[in-house]
């Protein structure tokens, strides 16, 4: 085997809250994460040099600052292998500072991919591990599906798959980093108040009602770009169930149950925002879709 394509979805968070800080300052988080059907397409090749880093988009940074790139030491490190070469391509269609785990749904699918390329035989529980040291989303891009999500994001337990829907997702081009809306939610001293249960409660009777009304999102509450709102109130008027930014932002979900209703809407946000999608739920994350 000298080539495998892995497909990382991207993610929506349902429910977000922020619950306090640990030891070592990084946020404690109550979330609901669900999976979905853009994906970003990994290829990994085997070369004689070390790591060779490619992207479809001039911003992403190819070298040692790429999550993508960071996974791949951390693995090799934590196998001790310590000659090895490969190249990592990455064509992208989940949108950059977005909220939606795009850097770390392609650092799940190296993780997902070296392990199969190399035969390592690692647990899905180990590739967690080693991901949890790069970026918090990562182990949930591994397993997928609908979960709840604690602690600073390595705390995944699978839940009962959401009821079916149909989301419009749109981005506007300002994109939010993630490290300045933690910051400005540190700032604003915004109590928690999210109650999960509630939300899990709805999913598992495929109430899609009662789930889109306890949907939340704590930073978007501290978010100032003007387009979410705007994003928000046009997916409302297209008869959205509910609709918010996902994660840090910036990038804005409604939920449909009007497959027509939600085609129109995406066909309005795209005359604007280029970066507008229409995905479905999905039960997995990142997938092995081709070996050579």
């Amino acid at each position: 085997m000298r080539e495998i394509v892995v497909k990382a979805p991207a993610k929506l968070n349902l429910a977000l809250d922020i619950v306090g800080v640990n030891e070592d300052h990084y946020h404690k988080m109550k979330m609901i994460m669900q999976t979905i059907d853009l994906f970003d397409v990994i290829t990994i090749q085997l070369t004689d040099d070390e790591i060779q880093l490619s992207c479809n988009r001039p911003e992403v940074p190819c070298n040692q600052h790429n999550i993508a790139y960071r996974c791949a030491q951390a693995l090799m490190e934590y196998m001790g292998i310590l000659t090895y070469g490969f190249k990592i391509d990455i064509q992208k269609q989940i949108p950059i500072q977005a909220g939606m785990a795009g850097g770390s749904a392609d650092g799940a699918a190296v993780l997902v991919g070296l392990n199969e390329l190399y035969q390592l035989g690692l647990s899905v529980q180990q590739l967690c591990e080693i991901g949890t040291k790069v970026g918090a989303d990562i182990p949930f891009c591994i397993i997928g599906g609908t979960a709840k999500v604690e602690g600073i994001g390595e705390v995944i337990i699978p839940i009962d798959p959401m009821p079916d829907c149909i989301f419009a997702i749109a981005k506007p081009k300002t994109g939010i980093s993630t490290q300045k809306a933690f910051m400005d939610f540190d700032l604003a001293q915004i109590p928690p108040r999210l109650d999960l249960e509630q939300m899990i409660t709805a999913i598992k009777q495929q109430d899609i009602y009662q789930m889109s009304n306890h949907m939340y999102n704590a930073l978007e509450q501290v978010c100032t770009v003007r387009d979410i709102q705007i994003i928000r109130n046009k997916m409302l008027s297209f008869g959205a169930k509910n609709a918010m930014m996902t994660g840090s932002g910036s990038a804005v979900f409604g939920v449909f149950t009007n497959a027509a209703r939600a085609y129109e809407c995406e066909q309005k946000l795209k005359s604007k925002y280029s970066e507008t999608f229409l995905c479905k739920p999905i039960p997995y994350g990142c997938r092995v879709v081709k070996t050579e």
